[in-house]
C-alpha cells in the first residue's frame, strides 16, 4: 500500500492509476485487508479513470472475497458520491452497477433508492434490469420487497413494472430465476 500513498501524495493519475492496476493483478497473491481498501475507497473522490479503477478494486474484494473497506460509512459516502454523478452519464452504467453491489454489501440503502430512479430509465439498452440480478443485492432486494412491490404498482402496466417483477422474482430465488431464464432462452433459440 505504501505505492499507492505515494501516488496519493504525488497526485500522479497515471501514478495512482498503475498502483490501483497492481492491486488488482497481485490481490490473489496479496489479498487487500479493510484498511487498505480504506485508501482505496478514497481514490473514488478523484473521479476519472483512478476513481473507475478504484471501483474495480473495491468490487473485486468486496464480491468475491468478502473484504470490505474497514471505515464502510466514509466509503458508503463515497459510493454514493459515485452514483449520483453518474447517474445520467451514458458511460457511467458500469461505475453504478458496481457502487450499488458494495453499498448493498455495506447494507446502504442507495441501491434500492437507484433502482427507483432507474425504474423510470429501464430501455433495456443502458438501464437493464442485469444491474440489479445479481447475488451481491438479492439480500437487501428481498428486505425491501415491499418497497418495491409499491414502486411496481405506481408503474402501472408498462416495461419499468415488468422489469421491477422481474427483479423481485430474481430476489427471492436467485438460482430459480437464472434457470427459468436459460430455459427460455433455450425455447427461443428452438423456434428460431
Amino acid at each position: 500500500m505504501t505505492v499507492l500513498r505515494d501516488a496519493l501524495a504525488s497526485g500522479d493519475s497515471d501514478a495512482i492509476c498503475a498502483a490501483l492496476q497492481d492491486m488488482i493483478i497481485f490481490k490473489a497473491v496479496n489479498p487487500l485487508a479493510p484498511s487498505d481498501l480504506d485508501e482505496v475507497a478514497e481514490v473514488l473522490d478523484l473521479g476519472g479513470r483512478a476513481a473507475g479503477t478504484a471501483l474495480q478494486v473495491l468490487h473485486a474484494a468486496a464480491v468475491r472475497q468478502g473484504t470490505l473497506p474497514a471505515d464502510t460509512e466514509a466509503a458508503a459516502g463515497w459510493l454514493r458520491a459515485v452514483v449520483e454523478r453518474s447517474r445520467d452519464d451514458p458511460d457511467g452504467r458500469m461505475a453504478i452497477r458496481d457502487a450499488i453491489h458494495l453499498l448493498a454489501r455495506m447494507d446502504d440503502p442507495m441501491p434500492i433508492e437507484q433502482l427507483a430512479y432507474d425504474a423510470r430509465h429501464f430501455d433495456g439498452v443502458r438501464v437493464k434490469k442485469e444491474d440489479y440480478c445479481h447475488p451481491a443485492i438479492a439480500g437487501m432486494l428481498r428486505r425491501h420487497d415491499a418497497e418495491l412491490a409499491a414502486l411496481q404498482a405506481a408503474l402501472g402496466e408498462n416495461r419499468a413494472a415488468r422489469e421491477i417483477g422481474a427483479i423481485r422474482e430474481y430476489a427471492r430465488d436467485p438460482p430459480g430465476y437464472e434457470e427459468r431464464v436459460r430455459l427460455a432462452q433455450e425455447d427461443e433459440v428452438e423456434v428460431l
